[in-house]
C-alpha cells in the first residue's frame, strides 16, 4: 500500500539534497514534495510503502537524522498541504499554530483519524522559523475533541496556539 509518507526537515538544504538523493538510489519511494519552509531548512516528503519507509527512518536515525513517518495516513491530508477546500461549509474553525510544518501534518492526520471534523487546510513555510499552521472546521463539539486530541500528544514546545472560532464571518472564511 502506497498511503504512507515519510516527513523529514534538514536544517542544511545541500546536506539535504545529498542525503535525498542517496535514499532515492537506495529506496523505492517517490519524492512526493520537496519545500523551503524558512531560511536554510528544507522539507522532504517521500511516499511509499510502510516497509520502504521504515527503513529510510532507520537509516536517518543512524545518521541523527529526525524523521517522522506518518503510516496508512488519512487521504485529505496530503491534497490539503497549502491548498485550501473551499467546498466544505465551515459552522466553526480551529486554527492550530505549531513551531514546525512536520506537526502540523501529524495533528491534522490525528485529528481526521479521531474527530469528525474536515480539514481547511495545512499551511507551511510561514514566517522566518517555517511554522506550520492547522486549519480544521466542524462542530463545536468535535473541534473541542481535535483541541484536546492535540494537546494530549504534542508538548508547549511544539504548539503555538490554538483557537477555535465559533460562526466565523465571512471575510474572514475568505482569507483561509
Amino acid at each position: 500500500m502506497d498511503s504512507s509518507y515519510l516527513l523529514v526537515e534538514f536544517q542544511s538544504i545541500a546536506f539535504g539534497y545529498k542525503e535525498v538523493n542517496c535514499i532515492i538510489l537506495n529506496y523505492p519511494v517517490e519524492l512526493f514534495l520537496v519545500k523551503n519552509i524558512c531560511p536554510g531548512s528544507i522539507l522532504f516528503i517521500f511516499k511509499g510503502n510502510d516497509h520502504d519507509i521504515l527503513g529510510i527512518k532507520r537509516y536517518l536515525k543512524e545518521k541523527n537524522i529526525s524523521a517522522l513517518p506518518i503510516l496508512n495516513i488519512h487521504e485529505d491530508v496530503i491534497g490539503r498541504i497549502n491548498s485550501p477546500d473551499k467546498s466544505i461549509k465551515i459552522s466553526s474553525l480551529m486554527i492550530c499554530e505549531f513551531k514546525n510544518s512536520i506537526s502540523a501534518i501529524k495533528a491534522s492526520d490525528l485529528c481526521l483519524k479521531t474527530s469528525g471534523v474536515s480539514l481547511i487546510k495545512i499551511h507551511f513555510q510561514v514566517g522566518l522559523f517555517g511554522k506550520g499552521i492547522l486549519i480544521l472546521s466542524g462542530l463545536l463539539s468535535s473541534l473541542e475533541n481535535s483541541k484536546e486530541t492535540i494537546l494530549n500528544n504534542y508538548s508547549d514546545k511544539e504548539i503555538i496556539a490554538l483557537e477555535i472560532i465559533e460562526n466565523p464571518v465571512e471575510e474572514l472564511i475568505k482569507c483561509i
